[in-house]
């Protein structure tokens, strides 16, 4: 495989060169690869990754390129946890500017949302939703590659590098109710409880991390707001030379605006600050419309409340902002080909039903 020049990843992006995430991101994996048998020169010029990303961490690289080169890496060692493994090394101080946003937050949950909503300057390709629902929090982890099959380790390394932030800002007085990953568990748990602790889940129809929402409520000690919000000025600004991607920019509009009940194409394009004509255009070059990207991110956030198993029909609808259960039970039928109560029992007789994780002890 030919290597891929960061410049060209950078000059292609228009041109399907994919997400890019931080040299930062292989933090360790030099060290991590040698001490597992490979030739991390080798595994990296044959993911097409720059040997030089292991010294400059603000190297920009190929998401789907990372992805790639921790499932060989898994495959080769043998190491079903390698993901977790090079997670297990990083301090917060890895995260750069944002670890510093992070510390100057007053609480748990505000750090939380910042590192939700600036998680892509560090990383592009990865993407953190916060579902409040009331006593317990879900931190939704998503890991947008061109091919999902590659995502066990690093989805489960952004699950070890989240929590293991919430417990440094908490002193370690952090614990989740549960852990849970779309992906079946491994041979042994030895090392994912080492490092994620033993409250995991698997085979779950979404990845999250589970807590109860008081936790979040913890004070960050010598925190300083006036600090703080001069650190977000400057990501703020990153953040919009970042966010050139019209379906990703579409997207966030979208997952801000189902709860209210008022997303409609012209309330989308007002919200990304352009004519509904205009987002359209812009959508068509990868075969996208705005109606499409509302009913299928509508369609995923379905699949999940569903799949948590702890919330009525009507519930659910509300959520996604439909103005009756009649209204959602149409939507329904017309996207899935049949009703609600018939996709759930549906999973329930393949035996995928979800535990309902958050009434854990």
């Amino acid at each position: 495989m030919r290597r891929i020049d960061v410049l060209e990843l950078r000059d292609g992006q228009s041109r399907g060169a994919g997400r890019l995430t931080r040299g930062a991101t292989l933090t360790g994996y030099e060290m991590l690869a040698r001490s597992a048998g490979l030739d991390p020169i080798r595994m990296l010029e044959a993911a097409g990754l720059p040997f030089k990303v292991l010294s400059d961490p603000d190297t920009l690289i190929s998401v789907d390129s990372v992805a790639a080169l921790l499932e060989e890496s898994a495959r080769q060692s043998n190491q079903q946890a390698f993901g977790l493994l090079l997670a297990e090394g990083r301090r917060l101080s890895n995260l750069g500017v944002l670890a510093a946003v992070l510390r100057e937050e007053p609480t748990l949950r505000a750090a939380l949302k910042s590192l939700a909503r600036y998680i892509c300057v560090q990383n592009g390709g990865l993407r953190l939703t916060i579902d409040e629902m009331g006593e317990f929090t879900m931190v939704l982890l998503e890991l947008r590659l061109r091919n999902p099959d590659r995502s066990r380790q690093g989805i489960e390394m952004a699950a070890a590098i989240t929590l293991r932030t919430l417990r440094a800002l908490a002193h370690d007085d952090f614990n989740p109710v549960s852990i849970c990953f779309r992906h079946g568990p491994p041979r042994s748990l030895e090392i994912h409880q080492r490092v994620l602790g033993p409250a995991l889940d698997f085979a779950h129809s979404f990845n999250a991390i589970v807590c109860r929402s008081r936790e979040l409520d913890t004070q960050i000690a010598s925190a300083d707001p006036e600090v703080g919000a001069a650190l977000k000025r400057r990501l703020d600004q990153q953040l919009i030379v970042s966010r050139d991607d019209p379906l990703d920019r579409v997207r966030q509009a979208v997952l801000a605006l189902i709860p209210s009940g008022d997303c409609s194409v012209e309330r989308v394009a007002e919200q990304v600050g352009t004519h509904r004509r205009t987002l359209n255009r812009q959508l068509a070059a990868t075969g996208d419309s705005v109606s499409m990207v509302i009913d299928d991110v509508r369609a995923e956030m379905a699949e999940t409340y569903l799949a948590g198993g702890v919330r009525t029909l009507c519930q659910v609808g509300h959520l996604l902002g439909f103005a009756s259960g009649a209204e959602f039970s149409r939507w329904f039928r017309g996207r899935f080909g049949m009703t609600a109560t018939q996709w759930v029992a549906r999973r329930e007789a393949f035996g995928s039903d979800i535990a309902q994780v958050w009434t854990v002890a």
